[in-house]
């Protein structure tokens, strides 16, 4: 009988708080190392996913252009509301929807460039016809602007992508798709 009540006293010295600051250091350790791995993950992870969108919107505004251009031969594009959009220059928000105006939400700021010499402003790219071409600029904003590697995303009129940030081209916008060949 004694041997019991001296392994249930230490279990009652376990639990009544004798080792809780122990076990409390235990879990925040855990909980730090737990933050310090994942975070940066999910950090790059929203990054990713947020420049999806963005290329999206610079996507589905090539399209419109194609079906604009089409109907405007040999005239310049001179505002996104030709395309359809609200305002000469629209917001991407993080949950995919585009306005004509920013909001808390807002990740990327889509407008219309011309350049004629490369600058970062236009990810180093040219309008291709100094009379109809165009760049398209995914502009970072708020939260959005930690992307270092990436940062802005343009897309020409003739289908040409870029980026101002250290990445590549090819990692920031994906490969470019294979040719299909004929059988």
């Amino acid at each position: 009988m004694a041997q019991r009540s001296s392994s249930s006293g230490r279990f009652r010295r376990h639990c009544t708080g004798e080792s809780a600051p122990l076990t409390l250091l235990v879990l925040f350790l855990l909980a730090g190392i737990l933050t310090a791995t994942l975070l940066p993950a999910y950090r790059d992870y929203t990054i990713h996913e947020h420049s999806k969108l963005a290329k999206n919107v610079l996507m589905d505004a090539s399209q419109h252009y194609s079906e604009w251009q089409t109907l405007h031969p040999a005239v310049r594009l001179l505002s996104l509301e030709s395309l359809g959009y609200e305002t000469p220059a629209v917001y991407v928000s993080s949950d995919g929807t585009v306005g004509g105006s920013a909001n808390i939400n807002s990740i990327y700021r889509i407008s219309l460039s011309y350049p004629s010499e490369p600058s970062a402003q236009s990810c180093g790219l040219v309008a291709d016809d100094a009379q109809t071409g165009f760049i398209l600029v995914a502009e970072p904003i708020q939260t959005q602007r930690i992307d270092i590697q990436c940062a802005r995303l343009c897309l020409s009129s003739s289908g040409q992508k870029g980026i101002s940030g250290g990445s590549s081209v090819e990692k920031c916008w994906g490969p470019a798709p294979k040719a299909r060949r004929r059988p």
